[in-house]
């Protein structure tokens, strides 16, 4: 069984923590439960929690918050293991608390767990992580009295020390006043982002790699942040056992960082702006691009969206790709990296990728972020939406007020809207079952209702061994995304299939990327854009640079 990094607290360092950014931090350390990843074997025709918890934990650790949640839920009503059903629980409690900042929703998941699971272990942990929330929102009466409660009710639990001394935090919180003098102001049109690097996974699973520089190579310890090597020629780095060597040279570190002086480094064949962070583990390497957001930006806006586009849909791409960037960086102090280049996060494809009007998109758009309530928003967007987007809690399961569903002619009768694709109930099977449901042969797929966008909601799998109902978004993801391409569709049984039918392509989430182009053709800025797709969000600049 392998286990994401669990962080420790030390005890004592509680006692001090007074500013929010500490408690912050704290409650980070605290409330993150252990994202199990399983090995044990499902049993023949029950849902595989197997696949589903290592699902899950593959979604949260590539930022796919909203995608991890609907699979969580999904275990929480399939699994034929109480445990597993309650645990399933509480990683969704925890992921809107830590990853989405929907604490009520939160304090709902922990309390489901309370009531339905009481006598079991994850109840305990629920109890504590209610407490912690309550805290977190400065709730201290509330935090004080769930604690104490943990403290009567578990007074041999693994976190009983930690209760008590969040419980007379909570105890001191609440006796003092602060005065207004001491309550900062918060700007309206400013976002405080401390660090705006952002740590791009350009390469997974290597056995090798070369650096190419037109200027020296210069290698250091991301510790001591002393030079260890320098080189004029190119730089080929391997593993020994599980350290990094340089040209054969053995450099007793399992990570390194790689500058140049040069406008770009070249990896392997690639070339990129900004740094490197060279990493071995037991088994390969990972090559990290450190980078500037606005920098990073160059290397992604014509990747997700044609340069030869309109500049305020270009703009546009570029103020929602920030802030995701953004957004995702903040949850991923625990990682290594804080996107992928790839689709799981948003295409990046460094400094062989830009042009020079996207670059333009993105300097004339610098610094300039979406909020919500004065937070980043998780900025999703999509290829088109058929016509309508949709809510976020009808695709996956988290009701975000920033992404509702709103009508969207802009996308209706964009190029190749229109689709169909046939699955034959034996395809249908196989998917699903790769993802862990162990459906048995498939006989019936019936609609299982309908959004006001159109888009279907969920689908009901009748087979020989039970029926199982998806939300429509999870099938599609299980049958084929390039191929399913959106749930704005319509379903025609067929001899040993379904002919689906649809328009749009993507989740419909957010903003369309082609309804953006068609409103800057008409003549709409990028705020128009955004402000259309994303509700009752403000574009703030960056209060750090």
């Amino acid at each position: 069984m392998r286990i994401l990094p669990e962080h420790r607290l030390i005890i004592s360092i509680l006692t001090i923590a007074r500013s929010r950014a500490i408690r912050t931090c704290l409650f980070f350390v605290l409330i993150l439960p252990i994202f199990y990843i399983y090995s044990e074997k499902a049993a023949i025709g029950a849902y595989n929690d197997v696949s589903g918890f290592n699902t899950a934990a593959e979604l949260l650790n590539n930022g796919m918050y909203l995608e991890a949640l609907s699979i969580y839920q999904e275990i929480s009503i399939y699994s034929d293991k109480q445990d597993n059903r309650a645990r399933a629980l509480l990683f969704m409690g925890t992921t809107y608390s830590l990853y989405l900042d929907r604490y009520d929703a939160a304090l709902e998941q922990f309390d489901k767990i309370i009531k339905t699971y009481p006598t079991s272990q994850t109840a305990s942990d629920a109890l504590f992580n209610s407490g912690m929330v309550l805290y977190e929102t400065g709730k201290f009466k509330n935090a004080h009295a769930f604690f104490k409660k943990y403290m009567e009710k578990y007074p041999d639990g693994p976190r009983i020390q930690s209760a008590e001394v969040w419980a007379d935090s909570a105890k001191t919180q609440m006796s003092e006043i602060r005065k207004p003098e001491e309550i900062a102001p918060v700007p309206l049109d400013k976002m405080d982002v401390e660090d705006t690097i952002i740590r791009v996974l350009i390469k997974n699973k290597a056995e090798k790699t070369t650096i190419y520089s037109e200027q020296s190579i210069s290698l250091y310890d991301p510790f001591s942040k002393k030079m260890i090597y320098r080189s004029s020629e190119p730089v080929i780095f391997t593993k020994q056992g599980e350290q990094l060597a340089a040209n054969g040279r053995k450099l007793d570190l399992h990570m390194c960082m790689v500058k140049t002086n040069g406008k770009a480094i070249m990896v392997d064949n690639r070339r990129f702006r900004g740094e490197l962070t060279i990493l071995a583990d037991s088994k390969s390497l990972s090559v990290v691009n450190n980078i500037p957001v606005e920098q990073y930006l160059y290397g992604v806006v014509p990747k997700e969206m044609p340069h030869s586009w309109p500049k305020e849909a270009l703009k546009a791409q570029a103020v929602a790709a920030r802030t995701y960037a953004l957004y995702i960086k903040d949850k991923s102090a625990d990682k290594p990296y804080d996107v992928e280049s790839t689709t799981t996060s948003q295409v990046y494809g460094g400094f062989d990728a830009e042009k020079e009007e996207s670059n333009l998109a993105v300097d004339e758009t610098r610094d300039q972020v979406i909020t919500y309530d004065g937070r980043l928003i998780v900025a999703y967007f999509h290829s088109s939406s058929g016509g309508h987007t949709e809510d976020s809690k009808n695709v996956w399961t988290a009701d975000l007020p920033y992404l509702k569903g709103v009508s969207d002619g802009f996308s209706a009768n964009i190029p190749n809207s229109q689709w169909s694709f046939f699955v034959s109930y034996n395809d249908m099977q196989n998917n699903l079952n790769k993802y862990g449901l162990n459906i048995g042969q498939i006989s019936v797929l019936n609609a299982a209702g309908e959004s006001q966008s159109g888009r279907l909601l969920g689908v009901s799998v009748v087979a020989n061994n039970g029926t199982t109902e998806l939300k429509s978004n999870n099938f599609r993801i299980k049958v084929g995304a390039t191929r399913l391409k959106s749930t704005l569709l319509k379903m025609a049984p067929e001899r040993d299939g379904i002919l689906f039918a649809g328009k749009g392509y993507g989740h419909g989430v957010g903003m369309s990327q082609w309804g953006a182009n068609v409103m800057a053709q008409k003549g709409f800025g990028y705020q128009d854009i955004l402000k259309h797709y994303y509700q009752s969000v403000k574009i703030v600049a960056l209060s750090s640079q």
